[in-house]
């Protein structure tokens, strides 16, 4: 009979049994691990990839524990990039503050701008919804064009709102890859509103049209600028709607019957 320490071995065991006395000695560390991996990335292995942020809201292939997981890290982010700025917002302070581990919370959102653009996403996302309302509408796009100019101004009248552009851009003049998501989103902002602007006044070419929707959205950037310092008035409301509607029919709006 052999004893513990294997004395009497022969090279000719079948090699089957030597697979399984490893098998069998390796199996617990196997199952130790897999304890490890949260149940969404275990269920949805081969359906998720390791890119940054998923299209939509980012909840494809989540079961219910991980949508809400996933809403907790964009509400705290939220709130950090809010109170600290981008000095303060990081993997390991928003993980902190969602009360789970930085690898679980790059699990849902595998680099730092991956957490930005969910957090972002909700504000330019609006925007754009309401630009694809408003091309596939059946209203006069002169009207749905003062209707979007009109939310420019409420807009820079929120101070929480504001707050999150001034930081968003803060990122975007440290780190080449905010800016190039700045450069995406405002490329898609840019061509949405040249198609309202030229639906609204056919006598622009295409590249007049772009060159007034980047004017326009410019206008709205720098009014909710001046608004976080006090110069926001009725007035300036009023010089900012005219101006809009000068860019876009080359004539002030009580000309417009003419």
């Amino acid at each position: 009979m052999e004893n513990a320490s294997g004395i009497g071995y022969s090279h000719q065991r079948p090699a089957k049994r030597r697979r399984d006395y490893f098998h069998e000695a390796r199996a617990p560390k196997r199952r130790r691990k897999a304890m490890t991996v949260p149940i969404e990335q275990r269920n949805g292995r081969k359906r998720r990839t390791s890119s940054a942020a998923p299209a939509g809201n980012g909840t494809d292939g989540l079961r219910a524990q991980g949508v809400r997981t996933r809403n907790t890290i964009v509400r705290v982010a939220r709130k950090l990039l809010l109170e600290g700025g981008a000095l303060d917002f990081s993997q390991r302070a928003v993980a902190a503050a969602a009360g789970i581990s930085v690898s679980n919370l790059q699990y849902y959102f595998p680099t730092r701008l991956a957490v930005l653009r969910a957090v972002m996403e909700p504000a330019i996302g609006t925007y754009l919804k309401d630009l694809t309302r408003a091309l596939d509408s059946d209203a006069p796009p002169g009207e749905m064009l003062d209707a979007l100019m009109k939310r420019a101004l409420r807009d820079a009248k929120d101070a929480q709102y504001r707050a999150l552009w001034v930081h968003f851009f803060s990122f975007a003049a440290i780190d080449d890859e905010c800016r190039r998501l700045v450069d995406e989103w405002y490329a898609t902002l840019t061509r949405e509103v040249a198609q309202l602007v030229r639906a609204a006044n056919p006598e622009h070419s295409a590249a007049d049209s772009r060159h007034v929707a980047t004017l326009l959205i410019s206008m709205a950037d720098g009014l909710a600028f001046q608004a976080g310092v006090g110069r926001h008035t009725p007035a300036l409301e009023a010089r900012f709607m005219e101006s809009a509607h000068y860019l876009v029919y080359g004539k002030p709006s009580s000309a417009a019957g003419k």
